[in-house]
C-alpha cells in the first residue's frame, strides 16, 4: 500500500492507493508524459505541468503532481538484500517453501536463508502470490533509486586562463590577475550512463534529474506494461 498525495487545481487531497493502483498511476504518467521519477524509499513522484487562468482571465501554466509513498519504506539496501532482491527478481520461478517450519525462498539457482527469507517479508519487499514469489512495486522501485544515485559537483570556480593577462580574467596585479570564473557543475549516476556538463549546478541537477526521469519511465515501460489508459 502507497500514501497518495496529489497536487490539484482544487489543493491537495491525500489518500491511499494498493499497488495495483500505484502501477495504473505510473503507467499512466508515462503514457502522457509527464515525468515520473522513483524514490529512494520505494516510491514515485509524478509532475508535470498544466494550463490554468489567473484571476485576470490570462493563460498560466501550474505544476501538477501525485507521490507515492510506501507505508513501509524499503529502508536501508544493503549489498546482501539488493543481491537477494536481484536473484528473485531474475527469476520468475521463485518460491517459498517450508525447511524445518521456517520459509525460505529459492528459486533453481539459488536459496535464500531462513532468516533472510523473514527480513525480506517483514519489510515488504516481497510479495508471494500462489506459491510464487516476486518483488513488491516498492522494492522495484527502491532498486531503481539505488541504481540511478545521481551527484552534482561544485562548480569548477575560479581558473587561470592561458591568454595573457590583458584581454582575459582580472587584468590588475596580485593573485587574481588573469583569472577567469566557471560556473559549470558535472553530473554523474552510478549506474554510469550519465556523465554530463551543465553550464551552472541548477543546469546539471536539472541533467541528473532527466536522467532520473528517463530510467524511471524504461522501467514502467519495461516492467509494468505502460499504455495509455
Amino acid at each position: 500500500m502507497f500514501n497518495e498525495t496529489i497536487n490539484h487545481a482544487g489543493g491537495i487531497s491525500t489518500g491511499t492507493a494498493s499497488e495495483d493502483h500505484a502501477r495504473y498511476l505510473l503507467r499512466r504518467g508515462v503514457a502522457r508524459g509527464a515525468d515520473v521519477e522513483a524514490t529512494p524509499t520505494g516510491g514515485a513522484r509524478i509532475s508535470w505541468t498544466a494550463s490554468s487562468l489567473t484571476a485576470g482571465g490570462g493563460p498560466v501554466r501550474v505544476s501538477r503532481s501525485i507521490e507515492l509513498t510506501p507505508q513501509m519504506p524499503v529502508g536501508m539496501l544493503t549489498e546482501t538484500i539488493r543481491a537477494d532482491l536481484s536473484f528473485i527478481e531474475s527469476t520468475p520461478a521463485s518460491r517459498c517453501r517450508m525447511e524445518h517450519d521456517r520459509r525460505v525462498i529459492e528459486g533453481d539457482l539459488y536459496r535464500i536463508p531462513p532468516f533472510a527469507t523473514a527480513r525480506l517479508r517483514a519489510r515488504g519487499l516481497v510479495v508471494e502470490e500462489k506459491g510464487r514469489v516476486r518483488l513488491s512495486l516498492s522494492a522495484q522501485l527502491g532498486l531503481l533509486a539505488h541504481r540511478h544515485r545521481t551527484t552534482t559537483s561544485q562548480p569548477s570556480a575560479w581558473y587561470r586562463s592561458v591568454e595573457p593577462y590583458g584581454s582575459a580574467g582580472l587584468n590588475r596585479p596580485g593573485r587574481r590577475a588573469g583569472l577567469l570564473y566557471s560556473p559549470a557543475s558535472t553530473a554523474l549516476c552510478a549506474c554510469g550512463e550519465l556523465s554530463a556538463c551543465g553550464g551552472d549546478r541548477g543546469e546539471a541537477r536539472r541533467l541528473a534529474t532527466a536522467h532520473r526521469c528517463a530510467a524511471t519511465a524504461a522501467f514502467v515501460t519495461a516492467e509494468l506494461g505502460a499504455r495509455t489508459p
